[in-house]
């Protein structure tokens, strides 16, 4: 479905951060398989809980990314953060949604999830590559 397999272009040159990635890419992958071969119990469980794992990493991963760039003096920390905030908002508004039982799609569910770990690795977080290549 919507398996994400690490490539070295994703890296930005940065052990920790790059482990960081690559376990959200493992938490994505985990929920893409299980919503390819489980039951429909299973399905629900693992929907509620990796949205919960999910943002929980993406609690702990956004701290050390953006106390990272505050240490490199990243001049777009400001605007990096503000996705993060966003994401961490979607991730919430869409556990409040499956907890409640809102019809959730869960392919559309995701595709975002693809979607947005890929644009911010392969093109906001290398921005901060870029700036400490050029500094």
């Amino acid at each position: 479905m919507n398996q994400i397999t690490w490539d070295d272009s994703y890296s930005v040159n940065n052990a920790e951060i790059d482990a960081q990635h690559k376990k959200w890419i493992e938490i994505h992958n985990k929920l893409d398989h299980i919503l390819l071969s489980g039951s429909n119990a299973e399905v629900s469980n693992a929907v509620t809980e990796t949205l919960q794992a999910m943002q929980e990493y993406a609690n702990y991963h956004f701290r050390a990314e953006e106390q990272y760039l505050k240490e490199i003096n990243y001049p777009g920390l400001v605007a990096h953060r503000r996705l993060h905030t966003d994401f961490d908002d979607y991730l919430y508004s869409y556990q409040r949604k499956v907890r409640s039982g809102e019809l959730v799609l869960n392919s559309e569910l995701m595709s975002i999830l693809k979607k947005w770990l890929l644009n911010h690795i392969m093109q906001e977080d290398q921005k901060y590559r870029a700036f400490l290549t050029q500094n």
